[in-house]
């Protein structure tokens, strides 16, 4: 009569286990890819309207990015949140065209180089 009752038990067991190994975890993030982009240095405080009415996007986004902003790269309609190399960064807000490379996940892309060197013609 016990053998009969545990039968069930142990099919259920066996059957979660099984899909238990291929099931893929929720929290799984997609890798992330090494990606060059090319646009204009700003913050996420700049990208806000109103943000800057009288000033220079250089001074708007010295201004934010000394109260805790983070830079931004806008590539026509899309932009991406920066992370490191920010002496680089500073120095690329005053460029009107900058190239740089990183690992993008998602929309936040870690920075591994910053180009201001390169002429648009």
């Amino acid at each position: 009569m016990i053998k009969n009752a545990m039968y069930p038990i142990v099919v259920v067991v066996g059957v979660l286990a099984l899909c238990s190994m291929f099931a893929r975890p929720a929290s799984a993030r997609p890798v992330s890819q090494h990606v060059t982009l090319t646009g204009y240095v700003s913050c996420t405080t700049c990208l806000m309207p109103n943000a800057c009415k009288s000033q220079t996007r250089l001074s708007c986004t010295q201004t934010w990015i000394g109260q805790g902003a983070s830079y931004v790269l806008v590539v026509g309609d899309m932009h991406y949140r920066l992370s490191g190399f920010e002496k680089e960064l500073a120095k690329a807000a005053a460029e009107n065209s900058v190239t740089v490379s990183g690992d993008l996940n998602g929309t936040d892309l870690v920075v591994t180089t910053v180009d201001t060197a390169h002429k648009v013609k």
